[in-house]
């Protein structure tokens, strides 16, 4: 058989060494975009968490902890998207999204520093007591 035909059939019959071997072999494969996009400079902090949690992925399999590698290689792809998308943009695709649609979330710091601007009142009563 071919391998082309050989992991479908292994992700439909459920067989959990396949599904974690198809999850890492797409995280390998997105962390190697990252890498061409120069993501180790450019994206310090995803790229960071990609390959950690790739490693971790790695060394889950080699356990044979089929879940644990394929979740771990899930958040690797993750990191590694986030990684080439900061790499190549600058910034993530949601922060793109925010700027082109000029929409910012209103400063309400501005509005609570406006209201204890004047000192609080809090009766000089005693003053005349005396």
């Amino acid at each position: 058989m071919r391998p082309s035909t050989v992991v479908p059939l292994l992700l439909l019959a459920g067989c959990a060494a396949g599904k974690s071997s198809y999850y890492l072999w797409t995280a390998e494969r997105e962390f190697r975009t990252a890498v061409a996009l120069e993501a180790e400079q450019r994206a310090v902090y995803e790229y960071t968490l990609a390959h950690q949690y790739l490693l971790k992925a790695r060394e889950e399999q080699g356990y044979s902890d089929y879940k644990a590698a394929e979740q771990l290689a899930r958040t690797s792809t993750d990191w590694s998207n986030k990684a080439s998308a900061v790499a190549e943009y600058g910034t993530t695709e949601r922060d793109l999204m925010l700027r082109e649609a000029g929409t910012t979330v209103p400063d309400e710091a501005g509005t609570i520093e406006q209201e204890y601007e004047t000192p609080l009142d809090f009766g000089d009563d005693d003053e005349g007591e005396e």
